[in-house]
């Protein structure tokens, strides 16, 4: 099982409809939840590379593709994972309009050199 099928099976959400099955999910959690989605997060990709209120240095290529998703602010956080020139992420957006929501994506970069 994918790590996107696996936050679908075990976390309540709201799945924005720019989803794609189990290519790429955004959806809204709850922050009550965000200890199961962060176990779920760690055993699939690992430790988070840019934890919530700290600051981060990531790679180049790497960086170029968070700038696409957005940037981040020190309340985010960012887990990847590195496969040859794959690379399956995790970026979580708490919100600061409610506090109790938190906005994930989730998905696959196929070529991190292709910063387009």
């Amino acid at each position: 099982m994918n790590l996107i099928e696996e936050i679908k099976e075990s976390l309540s959400m709201e799945i924005r409809p720019n989803s794609q099955g189990s290519e790429y999910l955004e959806a809204v959690i709850k922050k009550k939840d965000i200890e199961l989605l962060l176990s779920l997060l760690k055993r699939h990709l690992g430790p988070a590379a840019k934890e919530s209120e700290k600051e981060a240095s990531l790679p180049e290529d790497i960086q170029k593709k968070v700038d696409i998703l957005g940037g981040w602010r020190k309340g985010q956080t960012f887990f990847y994972r590195q496969d040859g020139h794959k690379v399956i992420y995790a970026a979580l957006w708490p919100w600061e309009s409610n506090p109790d929501k938190i906005t994930l994506k989730c998905g696959e970069w196929g070529d991190i050199f292709d910063c387009q």
